[in-house]
């Protein structure tokens, strides 16, 4: 398996890399204080090596980008949002067993 990881996006790569993407995203928002978002990393990391060039991963500093947040309604971290031709369409609230990012993901290319 090639080693793969989730890539930061910010509000300056958002719309290039989330919205105008041709493949389905997934994206954490997370914040560096955030103790559980550290599992959530790793976790998402695996699923970016497992699912390379089929979804593309990413991670959000809620922190630095507090308006991209807003705007998808984030209220706690870790999220895990999942985007397919520019619009949401799953999401992953708090930690969770990797089952359960696999499930949406798995939803998200079959829709």
């Amino acid at each position: 398996m090639r080693e793969s990881r989730a890539a930061v996006v910010t509000k300056d790569s958002w719309a290039k890399s989330i919205l105008n993407s041709d493949v389905p995203v997934l994206v954490e928002f997370y914040a560096s204080w955030c103790g559980p978002c550290r599992m959530v990393h790793r976790v998402i990391d695996e699923i970016a090596g497992e699912y390379s060039g089929r979804v593309k991963c990413f991670m959000l500093n809620t922190d630095n980008d507090l308006a991209i947040a807003e705007d998808y309604e984030i209220k706690a971290v870790p999220v895990v949002l999942l985007f397919k031709n520019g619009e949401k369409r799953e999401s992953v609230v708090g930690t969770m067993p990797k089952e359960f990012y696999i499930s949406a993901i798995e939803r998200v290319l079959q829709s």
